[in-house]
């Protein structure tokens, strides 16, 4: 089903550092490609009666054999403070410890790099100072632009991770280009999942030189979460560096096993921090948005000014102990400045994913993970104000949440699509809570509570899940999750739900991961009156079988590719009454080889359910790109389908295109431009055409401050007498945006700007415009 069953992910410059993955394309995969388990395996009672007793018994029988015997670096404390100006001193840093970076794990199979790297280590006590040395045959051919913080994956770069808790689950992640731009994640083991969203407070800066470039580092501890203790530490540590050239070269302070697919049980240790300086751990940011706003109707002509708006707003993060955090927020600023990135969503029956961006939520949001999205912040709209607790003592990690809406809205999913409902202007409260306890050397098992409430509208989940590694390449996933809804009588009649609904949906998934061969088998249940209405689940009534085998070759320099995998896909996909929704066959195909080429295939076909009969459906899809120069990157997505017109229930022929290109002038000027054009045809006859194109340019004056112009437009030009319905032949969306911001930090931040909205139907000539926007915001974190 094209709405739910497939889109294009990065796969990203860190990610693949990690794993010696060494690609940097995008490949096709599932959206809903959990691995599932029979509802009749399980033993249900109530919901407070919810853990499976299988689980337990198969967590008592699985232990983890974790790697071989790491490297253990020890980090010196130093009284004097380097200067961070990218100039590594000799006196400086003369009591610093040395980790040098030469082993090449992509695509070479740990083998001596081609370039040699080294980090400089130590701390005071208070921060920890890190420098980076990488040297460079020719340094004109280095790759290091001005952009905002998390956008230069593709540079030139260097980091650290740090698993601070030294329990292989969670790391912290530091990576900076050689010009100093910042790039911060935390990579969370259990799920597999990296977070660039999450910002702390550090300070960087580099400089090129004739023999490579050079980065200083000051990491806070105070930004850090891990166990205090008066006696000497031990902390997880890899260095890495990104070398991209000809190909995408990754290189790392240890080697990597590609036969054990845990990424933290294989790095390297470090000990040191002993009798850390007890310090105020206090972070408070207060934030003034001043937004002026006109509205106008088309038909009318007249501009309607709304008042001009100014709201502040506080935000305060406190340390109560290192390992422990406490965030609270009063009539928090979640002010979006920038734009999301466009989507196409015609002929598409299920809801959009857009990802969290509002700072509250972001601190600690791995705490509340699972391996269903069942956490989706977003989904709070409207608050004043917020509560949360995260924190980890020994095994135990746990979450609390708590805050209310102003404006509650949710997905209503059914097997075939899904639609946002709202109750407007009804409050509700929201409670999660989260806990997970990490057993033997690389598993978990956790327990996690949503509730939302307000009037007779309530909607609560309970989930259990467990992530098992039996052995170094194997990983088994389970989550059982019990609901219970109440809705109103607008929802009841507008959507036709029941007032109560309660319901169960399990999930089973195994995984193996080695040099060569990857497999999976799984298997989904969600039964048709679950609904979790704080995550993003836009899909229920559905039982999903699964299973994928692939295999990947690798070769070095030598060789015109350096990857390739090829993969079969088998699914089968029915509602809870038996009815056949889809059966599907895919071949997937991944190549990596010179000029940073890549080229991803996706092809099969399936036999499709839709509004009472099947259709046989059949696509062809290739992604392919590469970067002829340091300064341009080119790629196309070209896709060939027989696809179901679900506004018409018919088989049509679709085609789409994808060109994106960006290229860059000199250091501080890009071009990014997305346009998709899809052409969809039935009987040979054109049912629409669309046309979507995002276009980003910037001016990136340093690594604090950029000027940025967006335009995003939206054409969709349908036949009419091919649709059974009245519909508008024409409707078209322009939306630009310029936007200035400076960022002394990741919280300390100023944006001015102004967008305007246009349309057009039927009734018009040409495009209206309905809205434009001054706005201007700036946040402050003080930390006292």
């Amino acid at each position: 089903m094209r709405g739910y069953r497939a889109q294009s992910i990065p796969c990203r410059a860190p990610d693949s550092a990690r794993r010696g993955v060494g690609c940097s394309s995008t490949f096709e995969v599932k959206v809903d490609n959990s691995l599932h388990c029979s509802a009749g395996q399980l033993l249900f009672r109530s919901s407070a009666q919810l853990v499976p007793c299988w689980i337990v018994a198969i967590c008592l029988l699985f232990t983890a054999t974790s790697a071989a015997a790491q490297s253990i670096h020890s980090i010196p404390r130093v009284q004097q403070s380097p200067t961070i100006d990218g100039q590594v001193d000799t006196g400086e840093w003369a009591g610093a410890v040395s980790i040098p970076v030469n082993i090449e794990i992509s695509p070479g199979d740990n083998v001596p790099a081609e370039v040699e790297a080294e980090a400089l280590l130590m701390e005071d006590g208070e921060i920890l100072y890190v420098a980076f040395i990488a040297q460079d045959p020719d340094p004109e051919q280095i790759r290091a632009y001005y952009q905002d913080r998390d956008n230069a994956w593709s540079d030139d770069w260097m980091g650290i991770i740090l698993d601070t808790f030294n329990d292989e689950r969670r790391a912290s992640e530091f990576f900076v280009n050689p010009l100093g731009v910042q790039m911060d994640a935390i990579y969370d083991d259990v799920n597999g999942r990296e977070d660039d969203s999450w910002n702390a407070i550090w300070e960087s800066m580099g400089q090129i030189s004739e023999t490579g470039y050079v980065v200083e580092l000051a990491v806070p501890l105070k930004q850090l979460r891990f166990t205090t203790a008066d006696s000497v530490q031990t902390w997880g540590i890899d260095i890495t560096r990104n070398y991209p050239r000809n190909r995408i070269i990754r290189m790392r302070s240890q080697p990597q096993d590609r036969d054990i697919s845990c990424y933290l049980c294989q790095i390297s240790k470090a000990e040191g921090f002993a009798d850390l300086e007890k310090s105020r751990n206090l972070e408070i940011i207060p934030t003034m948005t001043a937004t002026s706003i006109e509205n106008r109707d088309p038909a009318i002509g007249d501009w309607e000014r709304e008042d001009f708006d100014t709201e502040g707003s506080l935000d305060v993060r406190w340390g109560i102990t290192q390992d422990t955090y406490l965030n609270a927020t009063i009539n928090p600023d979640f002010s979006q400045v920038e734009a999301d990135s466009a989507q196409l969503d015609i002929n598409n029956t299920f809801s959009l994913f857009f990802p969290e961006r509002r700072t509250f939520f972001l601190d600690g949001a791995d705490y509340f993970d699972t391996r269903e999205n069942l956490v989706h912040t977003r989904n709070i709209a409207d608050p004043e104000y917020g509560l949360k607790l995260t924190g980890r003592e020994g095994a135990h990690t746990y979450g609390l949440l708590a805050t209310n809406d102003e404006e509650t809205s949710f997905i209503i999913p059914n097997s075939l699509s899904s639609r946002i409902a709202t109750l407007g202007d009804v409050e509700s409260k929201v409670a999660i809570g989260r806990y997970r306890y990490d057993m033997f050397e690389n598993s978990s098992i956790g327990l996690l509570v949503t509730d939302r409430r307000g009037d007779d509208y309530s909607n609560s989940v309970v989930s259990v899940d467990a992530t098992l590694r039996p052995t170094p390449q194997d990983t088994i996933t389970i989550q059982s999750m019990h609901s219970n809804s109440d809705y109103p009588q607008l929802i009841q009649g507008r959507y036709s739900q029941d007032s109560s609904l309660s319901d169960n949906s399990h999930v089973i998934e195994y995984n193996h991961n080695d040099r060569r061969w990857d497999w999976r088998l799984g298997y989904t249940d969600y039964g048709s009156d679950f609904r979790a209405d704080l995550g993003f689940v836009n899909r229920v009534d559905y039982k999903y079988f699964v299973t994928t085998v692939g295999h990947t070759w690798r070769w070095d320099d030598d060789h015109f590719f350096s990857r390739i995998r090829f993969a079969a896909d088998y699914d089968r996909t029915e509602d809870q009454s038996g009815l056949l929704l889809e059966e599907e066959v895919e071949f997937f195909l991944n190549m990596s080889g010179p000029l940073q080429s890549y080229l991803n295939g996706l092809f099969g076909g399936s036999e499709t359910y839709w509004n009472g009969k099947h259709f046989d459906e059949q696509f062809n899809m290739v992604n392919i790109g590469f970067a002829p120069t340091p300064d341009l990157s080119i790629g196309t997505m070209i896709r060939y389908e027989d696809v179901v017109d679900f506004a018409n229930t018919r088989l049509g022929y679709s085609k789409r295109w994808g060109p994106n290109i960006r290229y860059r002038w000199g250091r501080h000027l890009t071009l990014n431009l997305r346009h998709t054009l899809q052409e969809f045809e039935v009987d040979n006859q054109k049912l629409f055409t669309a046309n979507l194109t995002d276009l980003r340019t910037t001016y990136q004056f340093s690594a604090h401050s950029f000027l940025r112009f967006t335009l995003q437009y939206n054409d969709r030009d349908r036949n009419q007498d091919m649709y059974l319905f009245p519909i508008q032949s024409r409707s078209r969306d322009l939306t630009m945006q310029l936007l200035y911001s400076y960022k002394l930090n990741a919280a300390t931040r100023f944006f001015i700007g102004y967008s305007d909205v246009g349309f057009q139907d039927d009734r018009y000539d040409s495009i209206e415009q309905i809205n434009r926007t001054f706005f201007a915001k700036f946040s402050y974190a003080w930390q006292p």
